[in-house]
């Protein structure tokens, strides 16, 4: 089965050259790798459509996920014996170090750039 015809109205056939410099050039392809679109279609929507196509969102590592869920769980012992008035002084570093643990993966969640599944 072949790939239905595209429209004559709607097929790209007209060619326009745009000369940018390099480090225009270097800025667009970064903004296409981010949008996950070529550089041609990264400047097409802006034109046309007058904004940047959105972003792309990086899937959570499930390791994360059960990291926050481990952190969570462990938070609201803690809190719940806090409440109660039983906390023990000793309990308030571990309660320290979880915050701290709970920071920093949610910090790898939300600046993830690397991510390799986006």
């Amino acid at each position: 089965m072949a790939r239905p015809k595209v429209p004559e109205a709607e097929r790209r056939s007209a060619k326009f050259t745009m000369m940018l410099t390099p480090g225009e050039l270097a800025k667009l392809v970064q903004l296409g790798e981010v949008c996950n679109k070529p550089p041609g279609t990264l400047a097409r929507e802006k034109n046309f459509k007058g904004r940047f196509p959105a972003a792309r969102i990086p899937k959570i590592d499930i390791h994360y996920y059960t990291e926050l869920q481990k952190i969570g769980n462990n938070l609201n012992q803690l809190t719940r014996l806090a409440n109660s008035g039983k906390l023990p002084r000793e309990l308030f570093g571990l309660l320290l170090k979880l915050q701290q643990r709970l920071d920093l993966t949610i910090n790898k969640i939300i600046y993830d750039s690397q991510s390799s599944d986006r």
